[in-house]
């Protein structure tokens, strides 16, 4: 599983790393610090294979340029990338950004929990279910 992670965090980025490998399976994380090097990435995947080798984006609402309600809009827009589950992985919780995100077809909204462990479990559960439950 190809995961991309939009997030400009570094220890939220160490987190995804650490619980990915703890699945013991072989999925590879791809990171974005910006909304601009995000949807590069995305765009150099399909190029690269003509069709979307990115199977799961975690995207983080508040990261720079564009910021992630815009990239969701933009992906769920696309024909090429609407597909793509992608997973709003935030501090927020309000209502609003929660609103946004299912109007313009998140796939889940995630709040992070403040406790580390929580935030392993959270991430692994969500990529189990991706990989094993969704279709």
């Amino acid at each position: 599983m190809n995961i991309l992670l939009v997030e400009d965090n570094i220890a939220d980025i160490f987190i995804m790393q650490e619980a990915i490998d703890e699945l013991k399976a072989r999925h590879h994380l791809e990171t974005a610090s910006t909304g601009e090097i995000a949807l590069k990435k995305i765009e150099d995947s399909y190029q690269k294979k003509n069709k979307n080798s990115i199977d799961l984006i975690f995207l983080d609402i508040n990261i720079p340029r564009p910021d992630g309600r815009q990239i969701l809009k933009i992906l769920k827009e696309d024909p090429k990338y609407c597909n793509i589950p992608v997973v709003f992985l935030t501090t927020s919780n309000d209502l609003k950004d929660i609103k946004y995100g299912y109007e313009n077809h998140v796939n889940a909204f995630v709040t992070k929990p403040s406790e580390i462990d929580d935030f392993f479990k959270y991430i692994k559960n969500i990529i189990r279910y991706w990989e094993k439950m969704a279709q």
